[in-house]
């Protein structure tokens, strides 16, 4: 768990956001949706810190990859595609997609643009250890 520079919020393992409230906690995907869930349960939202807030903004923005569920976890030798609520991972956004769908699990785009740019950077990544 990592503070975040904003009022009782962290940022989990799975990258995801938590907002802690007496024994009580808020969770969303991106620090954008914690924000709304918080305010809209009318608790305050508001910065401690103003270089931590905004390496965590800088985080989740780097880390919205368009599908649902899915994110990216830094590795020593770059980074992996991970399923939130679940062990899968890889190296490969497609073969992610793969091992979700053969679980079952819901595969869903939520921001074509996004997703798309997903598969840009996978595809790229790939190529380059190609050549």
């Amino acid at each position: 768990m990592k503070f975040s520079g904003f009022m009782n919020v962290y940022q989990l393992d799975d990258m995801s956001w938590e907002y802690q409230f007496g024994e009580k906690s808020l969770k969303a995907n991106t620090l954008k949706e914690l924000e709304v869930l918080v305010s809209l349960y009318g608790l305050k939202w508001s910065r401690l810190d103003d270089k931590l807030a905004n390496e965590s903004i800088e985080r989740d923005k780097l880390n919205q990859t368009g599908f649902l569920n899915v994110y990216i976890k830094p590795t020593s030798k770059g980074y992996i595609w991970c399923y939130r609520g679940s062990d899968l991972s890889s190296a490969s956004l497609e073969v992610l997609k793969k091992k979700v769908l053969k679980e079952g699990m819901e595969w869903k785009v939520v921001d074509e643009t996004l997703a798309n740019e997903s598969f840009s950077t996978d595809l790229k990544k790939f190529s380059e250890l190609l050549f």
